[in-house]
């Protein structure tokens, strides 16, 4: 049953088919439990800020090369791409307190490279949003950006498997809406009207439970992951200054 509820959150693909277009180095390090993970590092000259990009449940980070090279080059800061247990080049199987300490390998690494928590954003998509607040809800950080957050696996699965009788054997939580009440960093959310995945509602649920100071980008679109690519200019002015306001 655990291998079957495995496959039936995670998709990862071995094989990672695309690169960014500009300048990356690739990376490997340990996640807090010691799983060897692979990733890639995009810097950006002279920026004093890292962003962590926690991707969803499917492919590898070949699959967001672009969204690394928007973030790098739109938002001005060096982001480090990984690839959780089980994806792309990194060791071991995915499970749910594995990505736990993917995360928190991802986040030591980063520290490891000069930057301090105050200095690190941290930005998760869809399953990578629940990964990136079980982190958040323990350390503040400058900030945290979520697209296409969802509220828990359970909700999920009214959505997604609601014909399915197995809800009640679903061990796996991601309970991410009990989590962040606890978030004290700023928290900037960003979700597509037709997401055909993860609810609009649901975001604007997330949200709504999210402590200020905090913002919400609505994208009027028909995409899940990379709705952050579809801000128009002044959404993307708007970010960048909710990211870079004094007081978070």
């Amino acid at each position: 049953m655990k291998s079957f509820e495995q496959r039936l959150i995670f998709f990862p693909e071995r094989e990672i088919a695309r690169s960014p277009a500009g300048p990356f180095e690739d990376v490997f390090f340990e996640a807090l439990d010691g799983t060897r993970l692979h990733g890639w590092w995009l810097p950006f000259p002279d920026a004093r800020g890292a962003l962590i990009l926690s991707h969803g449940n499917a492919g590898n980070i070949g699959d967001r090369a672009a969204v690394g090279d928007f973030l790098r080059d739109e938002l001005g800061i060096n982001v480090l791409m990984y690839d959780y247990r089980g994806y792309g080049r990194s060791e071991g199987s995915p499970t749910e307190e594995g990505t736990y300490s993917d995360i928190r390998g991802a986040f030591a690494y980063v520290q490891s490279r000069g930057f301090q928590p105050e200095s690190v954003v941290l930005m998760g998509q869809s399953l990578g949003t629940a990964v990136t607040i079980d982190l958040a809800a323990d350390q503040k950080t400058g900030a945290v950006i979520l697209e296409a957050g969802f509220t828990s696996i359970g909700a999920m699965g009214r959505t997604l498997w609601w014909s399915l009788p197995i809800r009640g054997m679903i061990t796996t939580k991601y309970d991410v809406l009990s989590k962040i009440v606890r978030v004290q960093s700023p928290i900037a959310m960003i979700h597509a009207t037709g997401d055909a995945v993860i609810p609009f509602a649901m975001g604007r649920e997330l949200f709504e439970a999210a402590k200020a100071p905090k913002q919400f980008f609505e994208v009027r679109a028909d995409v899940h992951e990379g709705a952050i690519l579809r801000l128009g200019m002044e959404e993307l002015r708007r970010l960048k200054e909710f990211l870079l306001a004094p007081g978070h």
